[in-house]
């Protein structure tokens, strides 16, 4: 008998129906809630009543968003900046205050309860604070001015917060001037490596040796590490340690008005950090009481950090100099609530902190300082890896100094007049130390300099750590001394040659009587600039974006030399070893060599220290370029590391060479295919712009992360250098995210870059609209004449006080 099953059809159907109307019902409100944050754009036109403003303000903005801010006084200026700035950049600063202060994992929940932890344990938000009490009456006025011009912004705002906000389930806070130097605090802790290089060394050494220590991390020509280090390190569990941030790379140079086209000075800066979404650097003009300042801007901080006003220019690379030491605190083993110091044992200094974890319970942790610092090695990081049983260590760093004035200096160089005015500024500097290149327009051809600003210590010649490992911190020898007289510090002024250049090179001259670090980058950017520098007597606006966009690669020179000679080479590897025999170094997209070259100076690091690192290897994977030269020159012995602890043989550099490039040819094989002449640099190597945080999600991450081809590599002045161990080991993560060219001359046809856009909410059409211009070594202009303003205003918007309320 036939079962009648159409009932049962019925109830699918219905079921069906209601199942896709459930689901297109979802969409639809996902897709009305993604796209309602149209509606957190801010309103570029118009006028607004804001608290806080003495005099109108106007900004005019430009095709790119660009803001003029035109007002009055000072004062007023950074009001607008402090508007413009929440504008386009709200979240960036929210995320970068609440870094600084240790409050991300009440946005971001546990992921980010290891990064907070350790910001409360440095403490450099409470150094923040003490820092705003001894700068000058008119900074502190500025910084009220620009944090009530962020405020006024956060007042007048309709409509839902950028997406992130919502996401990470918080409102922006009212903005206060310690929030400021907490920002300023975080790009000297984004340029400061030494402490990690440091813990590096300390848990390397039951790895490697103190032998192999040295060998590996410059400098190489030191003296012995101290033999202190194998007492307290022997009990240091081996296994797995952390790499050294790369804090390094940023180009500058000057050349007096006898060397310009136009008499006056001209300056470039580019400077590099890793590439992100937003972009570091913001733009934009300041224009007030007969004065005006342009360049790149840090969201957060009332000033432009590089650039030029009416009669000077500056820039500025990072020195890297040693202003951190670890120290070793030996726990008196009866109480570990004490520490060993040259008069007995002492009770750690503590506070208690509180840590609100989103979709978590609250932490609560006790940071301990000890009279060199805080004690770092509390912390899940690199510092608690590197720390021996019995030992904590100890954290002592220049920007935790409680009279850090490096604000007052920032503000005072777009002030400045001349070039005395910028030394002056310079001098109260602390962090971070920067290499800074200035120029001014008096007189005939105008001036131009060097300065290193910021506080180095002095250490006792008796103080054999040399700033490269932890110090014993209970035996005074290694104390800190007074730090190097601001007077002393390396000063140039106007140099016969004309020209100035610095690319985190080795800035102070081999007689200078103190030490600023002993780990100074290769030369290979700054050969470049001064190869091209001296190439022409007379320079312009051209020459200098020539000089800044250019692709060749000296380290990939010098490299080749030796890998060709390793010969003999045989069939597909010959072929590649004579395009690369043959190429000039240039890291163009277009190009197979400089695809050849990375692949195979990648095998090649794997092949001469990947079995001496083991299963440290990835966190070390680079190009570790003096390193890797020096192995292969046997300088001091060093080809040993080129042998095969595997193996019984001893295997030499050559045939560590040749088997690096049948590494290489395999890999690039497999992936491009067989035809050698259509592999291309760009394909792998895209600049990825990675938003913070969502870019490191998955799914949401493509969505705000962006993206794009580009020429150069690590060591050439169009920086996109790759980092090997990623999971796209040929993609560029770091470089110039600013570019400028000033001429003093003629200053409205200086140049300027950022990567990405003015905006960082990704529903504005500025979120990347500079993207294509900087991978493409594009620039804009930015003119401060009124005229020329005038002629490229695209909005403009009112800044109006608001009327007193009277009771």
């Amino acid at each position: 008998m036939r079962t009648d099953r159409s009932p049962w059809k019925r109830w699918l159907v219905r079921l069906s129906v209601g199942f896709a109307a459930l689901v297109a019902l979802v969409l639809l409100l996902g897709l009305n809630f993604v796209s309602s944050f149209q509606r957190s754009l801010p309103v570029y036109d118009g006028t607004v009543h804001a608290a806080g403003l003495t005099q109108p303000v106007q900004i005019l903005r430009d095709r790119h968003a660009v803001p003029h801010v035109l007002a009055s006084s000072f004062e007023d200026a950074a009001f607008g900046l402090g508007y413009v700035h929440a504008q386009d950049r709200l979240w960036q600063m929210e995320l970068s205050r609440r870094f600084i202060e240790g409050r991300l994992a009440e946005m971001l929940g546990e992921l980010a309860l290891n990064a907070d932890v350790l910001m409360r344990t440095m403490g450099l938000y409470v150094a923040a604070g003490q820092a705003l009490e001894h700068l000058s009456p008119d900074t502190r006025r500025t910084l009220d001015a620009y944090a009530a011009g962020v405020n006024a912004y956060l007042a007048a705002h309709r409509g839902p917060w950028p997406i992130e906000f919502v996401l990470a389930g918080v409102t922006p806070e009212p903005w206060t001037p310690t929030d400021s130097i907490a920002v300023l605090k975080g790009m000297a802790f984004e340029l400061s490596g030494n402490a990690f290089g440091e813990a590096a060394r300390a848990k390397l050494l039951p790895v490697l040796g103190l032998r192999g220590l040295q060998d590996f991390f410059p400098p190489f020509d030191a003296a012995p590490l101290p033999a202190y280090l194998n007492d307290a390190f022997a009990t240091t569990r081996t296994g797995m340690a952390r790499g050294v941030p790369d804090t390094t790379a940023s180009d500058n140079w000057v050349v007096g008005g006898e060397r310009s086209a136009s008499g006056k000075p001209m300056l470039a800066n580019d400077p590099h950090l890793g590439f992100t979404i937003p972009s570091f650097w913001y733009l934009a003009h300041l224009a007030f009481a007969g004065e005006d300042i342009v360049g790149g801007t840090l969201p957060g901080v009332p000033s432009i950090v590089a650039g030029r006003n009416r009669t000077v220019a500056w820039g500025v690379t990072n020195t890297g100099p040693d202003t951190q030491d670890l120290y070793l605190e030996r726990l008196n083993p009866d109480n570990s609530r004490q520490y060993q110091t040259p008069l007995g044992f002492a009770a750690f200094e503590t506070r208690a902190e509180s840590i609100r974890v989103r979709f978590g319970n609250e932490r609560r942790i006790v940071v301990r300082k000890s009279r060199h610092g805080p004690i770092v090695s509390d912390t899940q990081s690199s510092f608690a890896d590197a720390k021996p049983e019995g030992y904590e260590l100890a954290l002592a760093w220049t920007a935790l100094d409680p009279d850090d004035t490096s604000m007052e200096a920032l503000l005072g160089l777009g002030r400045a007049k001349n070039a005395e005015d910028i030394r002056a500024a310079g001098r109260l500097f602390v962090a971070p130390m920067q290499n800074m290149v200035y120029a001014d327009a008096d007189g005939a051809s105008g001036h131009i300099g060097l300065m290193l600003p910021g506080r180095v210590p002095q250490r006792a010649d008796s103080n054999d750590s040399l700033g490269l490992v932890p110090a014993p911190g209970w035996d005074g020898r290694y104390d800190w001394r007074d730090p190097i007289p601001a007077d002393a510090m390396v000063s140039i002024i106007d140099p016969p040659s004309g020209q100035i250049a610095t690319a985190n090179n080795k800035t102070a001259p081999d007689d200078y009587p103190y030490v600023l670090t002993r780990e100074w980058e290769s030369n290979y950017r700054y050969d470049r600039i001064e190869q091209l520098l001296a190439a022409s007597s007379q320079h312009s606006v051209e020459s200098f974006k020539a000089i800044q966009t250019d692709p060749v690669d000296l380290y990939a020179l010098d490299l080749k030399a030796r890998l060709v000679a390793a010969g003999p080479f045989e069939g597909r590897a010959a072929d590649a070893v004579r395009l690369i025999g043959d190429w000039n170094g240039a890291m163009l997209r277009d190009r197979p060599e400089p695809l050849i070259f990375s692949a195979w100076a990648r095998a090649l690091a794997r092949r001469i220290y990947g079995d001496e690192l083991g299963a440290n290897f990835e966190n070390y994977w680079g190009y570790r370029e003096q390193f890797t030269l020096r192995v292969l020159d046997n300088t001091d012995a060093s080809g040993r590391w080129c042998d095969d602890r595997g193996t019984t043989e001893i295997e030499d550099c050559p045939s560590r060479i040749r088997l690096a490039l049948d590494d290489a040819m395999t890999e690039l094989s497999e992936t491009y295919g067989q035809d050698m002449s259509a592999w291309r640099w760009g394909d792998p190597h895209m600049a990825i712009h990675v938003h913070r945080p969502l870019g490191n999600f998955p799914v949401v991450g493509s969505i705000f992360n962006r993206e794009v081809q580009m020429d150069g590599g690590a060591f050439t002045l169009l920086r996109a250098s790759n980092a090997m161990g990623g999971l796209r080991p040929y993609a560029a993560v770091h470089g110039a995210g600013y570019r400028a060219i000033y001429d003093l001359g003629v200053p409205d046809e200086s140049l300027y870059m950022i990567s990405m856009g003015q905006s960082g909410n990704i529903y504005s059409p500025h979120y990347d609209d500079l993207l294509g211009l900087w991978a493409a070594a594009q620039y804009i202009t930015i003119p401060t004449t009124p005229g020329a303003v005038s002629a490229t205003v695209a909005h403009a918007l009112w800044l109006e006080p608001a009327a007193v309320q009277t009771p």
